[in-house]
């Protein structure tokens, strides 16, 4: 197992719970994800990731697939 880095991401488009479930289903899906955490509260999706084996746009890609819309936000 690599190293992981926790990225946090911007995700429009939830209306209840249940959407941040899917969002988090989906990511964690991805190869290199070890956990996601999105809240319909704040918007927000952390997410902790190798970035060996994942990219956060490969995130963002995956939540747009899911039918959602998410941007990286900066560090």
């Amino acid at each position: 197992m690599g190293q992981t880095t926790t990225y946090t991401f911007a995700v429009s488009g939830m209306h209840c719970a249940s959407c941040g479930m899917l969002i988090d289903d989906t990511i964690e899906d991805l190869a290199g994800v070890r956990s996601s955490a999105t809240s319909l509260r704040t918007g927000m999706a952390a997410v902790k990731l190798d970035p060996t084996q994942c990219a956060p746009a490969d995130v963002v890609t995956a939540i747009a697939e899911a039918g959602y819309s998410a941007r990286l936000e900066q560090k």
